[in-house]
This record gives structure tokens, C-alpha cells and sequence, in this order.
């Protein structure tokens, strides 16, 4: 006992570690999630530790939910890590994607990526998402879902 009552970076260093090894299996099992469902079909672009804070639609004050986010060549595709919700939104029903702070009339006080598009029921609905880069999020997002939109209205 009087060995880590000295050692204190011991203690630092399996902390540290434990909680690298945690965030990698967390990542590992998400990933496996993935290749699960969607098999062959490939994500553009994917990050993990995204949070999302609810639709407009949704009763009540943003929510707050962790998980990760998957755009494809034709949906983006939200999970949550406890709760597993998830949120699929079409492509071709992304009407604008932009950054913003705020959410539902809440100042969030975090750059958020907010995406408008039409839900299930045809009304105009936002989802909010703190992504990691925003920016280049948004122009992924404005590149491959809505001006392939555009794109395939004009021809």
C-alpha cells in the first residue's frame, strides 16, 4: 500500500488508460453495430460522440442525446448510444443544411449543424446536431444529398 500512496502516476496511468480502452471499445461496438446493418453499403462520412438535440416537431425543449452520425450517398442516418433512437433522414427531402446556436428558441451556446427537410408527414421539420468540424460536415452534406437534389430537379 505504501508503494501507490508514492506512485500516484500509477493510479493516473490506469485511469488514463482505462478510459482510452473504454472509448476505443465503445467505438469498436458501434462500428460492428454498423457493418451489422448496413452491410456492404458504405458511409461517406461518420462521426462518433455527435450529439442531437431533437426535432422541431418534437414536443418540448431541445433534448440532448449521444450517439453517432452516418451520411450516405442518398440518407443521412442518426444513433443514439443509450437510448437507441435513430433518425433517418432522405436525402431528396433535405431541403437546407446550415450552421446555427440555437434550437427550438433555446441558445445552446455550441456550433450546431441544423438540417431543414421534410419529414414523414410532408411538414418542413429541422433536426440539430453538434458534430465535430461543422463546417466541413455542412459542405458534405450540401455537396452529396442537396445538390444531388438540385441536380436531379434540373435534369
Amino acid at each position: 500500500m505504501d508503494l501507490l500512496a508514492n506512485q500516484q502516476w500509477i493510479i493516473i496511468a490506469f485511469v488514463f488508460f482505462g478510459i482510452i480502452f473504454y472509448i476505443s471499445w465503445l467505438r469498436w461496438r458501434e462500428r460492428k453495430w454498423i457493418e451489422k446493418r448496413f452491410g456492404e453499403e458504405r458511409a461517406m462520412a461518420m462521426s462518433f460522440g455527435v450529439n442531437y438535440f431533437g426535432r422541431t416537431t418534437e414536443p418540448g425543449a431541445p433534448r440532448k442525446s449521444s450517439g453517432f452520425l452516418l451520411m450516405f450517398p442518398d440518407k443521412l442516418f442518426y444513433r443514439s448510444r443509450l437510448t437507441k433512437m435513430e433518425l433517418e433522414i432522405p436525402g431528396h427531402r433535405i431541403t437546407r443544411v446550415y450552421h446555427d446556436r440555437s434550437h427550438k428558441g433555446t441558445d445552446l451556446h455550441q456550433s450546431l449543424m441544423k438540417v431543414d427537410f421534410l419529414n414523414h408527414e410532408g411538414q418542413e421539420d429541422t433536426a440539430a446536431f453538434k458534430v465535430p468540424y461543422p463546417p466541413q460536415w455542412i459542405q458534405a452534406v450540401e455537396t452529396t444529398l442537396v445538390r444531388k437534389k438540385r441536380n436531379d430537379a434540373t435534369n
